[in-house]
């Protein structure tokens, strides 16, 4: 199956807010940890075919990449964002997607599955089943986000289908210590990898 063209958004923000939850090292060290996650997300993300990414807020973790930076508009709400990102991005015959910065394990064949899958808007829940991922929105399809606490219900409810294939790593999403424990067993990209090494 051919993936569809899809831009794909990611949002990230300002290290200096990184997860709390995440209790690893210091402040600054949870910082490089989270931009190391986004490097490794964005990196499989644009290794796959058909897909334009755009990085969502905070670029400075992003640099070196060279993906497309559109401002935050959302005022502190992520969905917001999201969806004044979205209509930026909107073009004839490409649908958007929206996808969590947190996914150091992430291969570029489950991103693409997915959205080669989300001939619906669809949406790919968390390995723990409540939250959200990836939300894809097919060509002439609004991508109405509902990210935030038991976003996967929300999108559910908001008439999303939920992607069922395994897509492990697009489900690895990192926010407690314990995540990052299943994560590092997985396997990470090379950014997390090396972070991760230093915080040993």
């Amino acid at each position: 199956m051919t993936t569809p063209e899809f831009a794909l958004l990611v949002p990230i923000k300002d290290g200096s807010t990184a997860k709390s939850r995440l209790g690893v090292g210091e402040d600054g060290q949870r910082g490089r940890l989270m931009a190391a996650f986004a490097r490794d997300s964005v990196t499989a993300a644009c290794a796959c075919d058909g897909v334009e990414v755009y990085v969502v807020g905070h670029p400075s973790a992003l640099a070196e990449l060279g993906v497309e930076v559109l401002p935050d508009e959302g005022g502190g709400d992520l969905n917001l964002a999201l969806s004044r990102a979205a209509e930026r991005v909107v073009r004839p015959g490409r649908g958007i997607a929206a996808m969590l910065a947190d996914l150091p394990c992430l291969r570029t064949a489950d991103l693409a599955a997915a959205l080669a899958a989300a001939t619906v808007r669809s949406f790919v829940a968390d390995a723990a089943g409540t939250g959200t991922t990836l939300l894809a929105a097919p060509p002439g399809t609004a991508l109405q986000p509902r990210f935030g606490a038991g976003s996967a219900r929300a999108h559910e409810l908001s008439g999303a289908v939920a992607l069922t294939a395994a897509l492990s790593s697009l489900r690895l999403d990192v926010d407690t210590t314990s995540d990052l424990a299943d994560a590092l067993r997985f396997g990470v990209g090379d950014h997390t990898a090396l972070v991760a090494s230093s915080l040993a």
